[in-house]
C-alpha cells in the first residue's frame, strides 16, 4: 500500500511579497495576543461606505464629498507606501522580497539568504495580491531549514508553521488559495483542451 502524506490545507505555489524578522521567544510572548486578536489590515468597500455614510451623516462638520474620497484615497496610498517602503528602525529588522513560495493555511516555505535554525521563531507578514491588498500577520516556528546552492548562491529552504494567526487572517488565506488553485485548474483544462 502507497504511503501518502496527508495535509490538514491545500498548498500552492505562488510569488508573494514577504516581510519577516527572527524572534526572541520573550517577543513571541509579547505579540502573541496582538497578532491573535487583530485581523489584517484592508480597506475594504464595506470600509468605504462606512466612512461615506459617516461623513454623509455628520451634519455638524459639513464636509465636501470630494473630501470623503480623498480620506478613502490617502488610506489605500497609506497601505501601498508602507508596502513599498521598509519601515526597520535599530529594533526592528526585517527581511523584506518578491519571494516564490509554497503556501497553505498552516504554513509556508520558501527560499532565503537569512540564516534560520529549526525551533527559531519568526514575526512574518505577508502581502496578498488582491484588491484590497490585505497583510496578513503570523508569529511562526521554523520546523525545517536546509542549505540549498542556487545559480551558484548559498540559500536556506525554511519552511514555517503559522504558530499564532489571527482565524479571520487564515480564512482570507484558505479563500486567497482556493481562488488560485481554481485559476491553475483553470488554466489546466483550457492548455489540454
Amino acid at each position: 500500500m502507497e504511503n501518502k502524506e496527508r495535509r490538514e490545507f491545500f498548498r500552492i505555489d505562488d510569488r508573494l511579497t514577504l516581510k519577516f524578522r527572527l524572534i526572541s521567544e520573550e517577543e513571541f510572548k509579547i505579540l502573541e495576543n496582538i497578532v491573535r486578536l487583530s485581523p489584517s489590515s484592508t480597506l475594504t468597500n464595506e470600509d468605504e461606505i462606512s466612512i461615506l455614510k459617516k461623513i454623509e451623516l455628520d451634519e455638524e462638520k459639513n464636509r465636501d464629498p470630494l473630501y470623503t474620497y480623498l480620506k478613502i484615497i490617502d488610506r489605500k496610498l497609506d497601505l501601498i507606501l508602507d508596502i513599498l517602503s521598509e519601515r526597520a528602525d535599530d529594533t526592528k529588522i526585517y527581511t523584506t522580497g518578491h519571494i516564490d513560495v509554497n503556501l497553505s493555511a498552516s504554513g509556508i516555505r520558501f527560499q532565503t539568504e537569512a540564516p534560520m535554525k529549526n525551533g527559531d521563531f519568526v514575526e512574518l507578514i505577508i502581502i496578498l495580491p488582491v484588491y484590497p491588498l490585505i497583510r496578513i500577520s503570523a508569529l511562526c516556528r521554523v520546523i525545517r531549514c536546509d542549505s540549498v546552492t542556487i545559480d551558484g548562491q548559498s540559500k536556506y529552504e525554511v519552511s514555517l508553521h503559522y504558530v499564532v494567526i489571527n482565524e479571520n487572517d487564515r480564512d482570507r488565506l484558505i479563500r486567497y488559495i482556493l481562488i488560485k488553485e481554481r485559476e491553475m485548474l483553470r488554466v489546466k483544462r483550457d492548455t489540454t483542451g
